[in-house]
């Protein structure tokens, strides 16, 4: 597959990735300063939208694998829920005056429905690029390079010295970032990016969808999926604590380790692809388990070699959405042999529920933890259990979660040679 198509296949990730740092930090912010609503009100719209979205990804799987359209099923559900994400997009991110909890609610309610479905069809269309088990590496290693890209672009935008004096601008800046850079990824992918046909192959039913999680490399692909992505959100919510009491860093200090992680997740993105085919998918994500594990075991190093570390730690944080991603799409293919029946879209969905489960857990376990103990982010001095707590919640429970993700992965029976096998008897039973 040609570099540029790859790419191209990647494009709609540069504004889908923009969304994620204004919904979990700048919108609660501008909604409670700018718009004026009470706290706790924003919070409940933000926990009504989250628990719609939550439901929304199995029905977007479903729906794509029970599409049938000359513009390919994956394809036409993108097309379809651009528009109505950009709507929800202007909604949300520049409200009226007087915008209330009614409109929120429902702003975000429509984001993150429109947002599920673009990700879940555009998810499960780069499962179907390629029927190559290397070669899936790659398609997502652009996918993962291009949704870091967004991120990187929608964090900078923030210091940039006319949203610096005119904070009240700064969402809406940000929405206009998405608003212009989706529809153009969108229609790049469209346009030059085919979806190849999924062979003959009858509905999935209900009996179908029962049946799924009972597959055991599924269920051991998406626990460790979950355990690991929980370690990572509860490590992210208390990482400014964490450096800023331990290590007496500032924010800006902290800020600059932040940005070396997402820097070496860049680079991540071409290692795991590399090491996918050369080590085979599950022995390579099993050692970014261990990997990441052992670098939540030397951050107390960070005073000294902090960059360094934490650029290394974002290497590893780049296994996952490229190298999962991947071994589910070769999953999907074996099921298929097995059923006769083609559910990519319903497993790009569970991995879509995975991780935002994971973000919902993760930073509820770690910050209840932190209040347990009685600590305050705000006082100079701490005491000993605050401390102890921290260190579990930043460090030995993030490492703990890696640890037991390994095994998980290291037992995927599904390797390169067994790939190859299910996919000759597609051909021959598809006449391909």
């Amino acid at each position: 597959m040609r570099i540029l198509t790859k790419a191209a296949y990647a494009a709609p990730t540069v504004g889908l990735a923009a969304l994620g740092l204004p919904l979990l930090i700048y919108l609660p912010d501008y909604y409670g300063t700018v718009v004026g609503l009470p706290l706790g009100l924003v919070g409940m719209a933000f926990l009504v939208a989250r628990l719609v979205d939550i439901a929304v990804d199995p029905l977007v799987g479903v729906l794509t694998d029970r599409t049938r359209s000359r513009h390919g099923r994956f394809r036409l559900w993108l097309a379809v829920g651009t528009p109505l994400l950009m709507i929800s997009v202007r909604t949300l991110f520049m409200p009226p005056p007087g915008a209330g909890f009614l409109y929120l609610v429902l702003g975000l309610a429509g984001t993150y429905i429109a947002w599920s479905l673009c990700f879940v069809s555009h998810l499960g269309w780069g499962g179907t690029l390629s029927d190559d088990y290397h070669e899936r590496n790659s398609v997502f290693a652009w996918w993962q390079t291009l949704f870091l890209v967004g991120g990187l672009v929608i964090t900078a935008l923030p210091l940039l010295p006319a949203l610096r004096v005119a904070p009240q601008d700064m969402l809406p800046a940000m929405g206009w970032f998405v608003l212009l850079s989706l529809p153009i990824g969108v229609a790049i992918a469209l346009l030059l990016v085919p979806e190849h046909p999924a062979g003959r192959r009858r509905p999935p039913t209900g009996r179908d969808y029962a049946r799924l999680l009972g597959q055991a490399g599924i269920v051991r692909l998406l626990a460790a999926d979950f355990l690991s992505s929980t370690a990572v959100y509860a490590g992210g919510a208390v990482f400014f604590f964490y450096y800023g009491t331990f290590h007496g860093l500032s924010r800006l200090e902290t800020a600059a380790l932040l940005f070396a992680a997402k820097a070496g997740a860049l680079v991540g993105a071409y290692v795991w692809r590399r090491l996918g085919s050369r080590l085979e998918k599950h022995r390579a994500m099993a050692l970014a388990f261990g990997g990441m594990a052992l670098m939540c075991l030397v951050v107390h190093l960070v005073p000294w070699t902090g960059l360094i570390i934490l650029g290394i730690f974002g290497i590893f944080l780049s296994a996952d959405p490229v190298l999962v991603r991947s071994m589910m799409a070769d999953l999907a293919d074996q099921r298929r042999l097995a059923t006769g029946t083609d559910q990519m879209g319903t497993l790009a969905s569970l991995l879509s529920v995975s991780d935002k489960l994971s973000a919902a857990v993760g930073p509820a376990l770690a910050l209840t933890a932190l209040g347990m103990a009685d600590f305050d982010a705000h006082a100079l001095q701490h005491t000993t259990p605050a401390i102890a707590m921290l260190a579990i919640a930043a460090i030995w429970g993030p490492a703990i979660l890696h640890l037991l993700a390994a095994p998980l992965v290291w037992r995927h029976s599904l390797t390169a040679n067994r790939h190859q096998a299910v996919r000759t008897e597609l051909a021959v039973l598809e006449g391909s």
